[in-house]
């Protein structure tokens, strides 16, 4: 259930990694450079969210990505898929109270995708990076019931060694799916989703490339047929998602001089007609979001956290998610999803926070 508002501390710190960093002992000048750099940094508009999903069940790092789920036919049966990577998926309702949870191995991230052909019908497919089994874990999910089937095809090992990320793309001129996935050692792969007997989902490789450092974050624009991808110590990039473009990396922000403080983490977009709409990256180091123009050359509109509200602020974040389809308010412009790194009592556990998309409008003055 979400947490009462009375339950919680309202003297919690809203940007704990940059007070520590401040709050040291200054030795050297350059310290004193430092923090001045993230005393304006910390002038970044504020949010607040308006409702939290009931924690995870691992305690420590254990939340870390989400996916939104918009019910075509009742949005406010709408469901967040989490995971928790010590343990499974986890899905909320709009209310962030939980449907399922399904323990099924160390899930890192989340994606999915409505109207893959199956037989005679289009579903929905979700997957999500199983560090277990260095492997893809594809779902059905049921729209009558909110909840996940397992439909892979056997076990979905990729051949990575430590998979990581994970994104899902629908390519829009010829309705394929795909699933990337990553490896901490730079590796890229793209799966293609194929339909097997039985009702089943396989997946084909199609394409490998590589980054020079970690990644983690992924996003897709299964309009413009852009991918954007996060190293986390130095930035974020974009290159075509179709499987047989060339790899060509386009740098759109950095960390040191950009406007990332590492890690880099998650990546979404919030999709509107038209190729409109923005993208938004987890500057993890400095507790913020950045927000960039949808379309290339992805024009960077500002940043934002997420402090003390109704529920309590966010610090740290992993994955996020967002979506513009209308949902049952406060939610009418849209929902972003965040992970919380530092949650409040009555419970540590990590857990995910709901802000609605005016919020962010607002503070960065967006158009709708």
């Amino acid at each position: 259930m979400p947490i009462p508002s009375s339950s919680r501390s309202r003297g919690r710190r809203l940007h704990s990694r940059t007070d520590r960093r401040c709050a040291l002992p200054v030795a050297f000048a350059i310290s004193l450079v430092g923090c001045a750099a993230v005393a304006t940094r910390d002038a970044a508009p504020t949010v607040q969210a308006a409702l939290e999903t009931a924690p995870v069940a691992s305690r420590g790092d254990a939340a870390d990505d989400a996916a939104i789920w918009v019910n075509p036919v009742d949005p406010a049966a709408s469901v967040i898929i989490g995971t928790d990577k010590k343990r499974g998926l986890v899905l909320y309702r709009l209310d962030g109270t939980v449907v399922q949870s399904l323990p099924d191995g160390r899930m890192n991230n989340v994606d999915l995708r409505d109207g893959f052909a199956l037989g005679e019908r289009t579903v929905t497919v979700v997957a999500a990076s199983d560090r277990d089994r260095d492997a893809i874990a594809l779902y059905l999910l049921d729209p009558a019931t909110q909840t996940l089937d397992g439909i892979g095809d056997g076990v979905l090992r990729t051949g990575l060694t430590r998979i990581y990320g994970l994104c899902m793309y629908a390519e829009h001129a010829s309705g394929r799916q795909y699933v990337f996935v990553n490896d901490k050692d730079g590796r890229y792969q793209q799966h293609e989703l194929e339909a097997r007997p039985g009702g089943r989902i396989g997946t084909r490789l199609v394409r490998e490339f590589r980054l020079a450092r970690q990644p983690e974050g992924c996003a897709a624009d299964d309009e413009l047929g852009w991918l954007y991808v996060g190293e986390e110590d130095t930035g974020f990039y974009r290159l075509a998602a179709a499987p047989d473009a060339a790899v060509t990396l386009e740098r759109v922000d950095r960390t040191g001089g950009g406007r990332l403080v590492a890690d880099v983490e998650g990546i979404t977009i919030y999709r509107r007609p038209g190729g409109e709409g923005y993208v938004i990256v987890s500057s993890q180091g400095d507790d913020a979001y950045a927000v960039y123009r949808r379309r290339p050359p992805n024009e960077y509109l500002g940043r934002f956290r997420i402090i003390d509200g109704v529920v309590d602020g966010v610090t740290s974040t992993d994955g996020l998610d967002a979506t513009s389809q209308p949902l049952p308010a406060p939610f009418a412009d849209g929902l972003l999803v965040v992970q919380d790194d530092r949650n409040t009592a009555p419970s540590d556990a990590q857990n995910f926070k709901l802000v609605p998309w005016s919020e962010v409008r607002r503070a960065l003055g967006l158009e709708r």
